[in-house]
């Protein structure tokens, strides 16, 4: 079943849930790059790939969490939520020329045609969501 209202109505949809350790970011970005490959979008595979990568990374590093990364496509809109139990709000910061990190969500921002943060419907945490069209 699926706990993500956006993807309640979805034309179809996929949910990847994998345990808070950073190999597993590969894990789920091929998994997504071949669920849009199966569903006639890859198109956006590289886009999509890139910015989940961003915030299941997030959610191991920061939340130190399991991670649920749900998928789904609905008129042709993709939408991505990655959940996870940290209680944090992300938030965009200015990530100085020498920095490492700090950029995920100015990366999210100026690719996605839309996101957001949401709380998680069951239990604590939140989701950090973004769409394609």
């Amino acid at each position: 079943m699926c706990e993500d209202p956006q993807l309640a109505t979805a034309d179809w949809w996929y949910t990847l849930r994998i345990p808070a350790q950073p190999w597993m970011v590969g894990v789920v970005r091929n998994s997504l790059r071949l669920a849009l490959g199966r569903h006639g979008r890859s198109d956006l595979a590289d886009t999509a790939c890139l910015l989940a990568t961003e915030l299941v990374t997030n959610g191991v590093v920061h939340a130190k969490s399991p991670v649920t990364v749900h998928l789904g496509c609905r008129l042709r809109t993709l939408h991505v939520a990655v959940h996870d139990t940290g209680p944090a709000v992300p938030a965009r910061r200015r990530a100085g020329v020498d920095e490492e990190s700090g950029r995920g969500l100015a990366l999210i921002d100026s690719c996605a045609t839309a996101w957001g943060v949401s709380p998680a419907a069951h239990g604590g945490g939140k989701a950090v969501w973004f769409t394609l069209a």
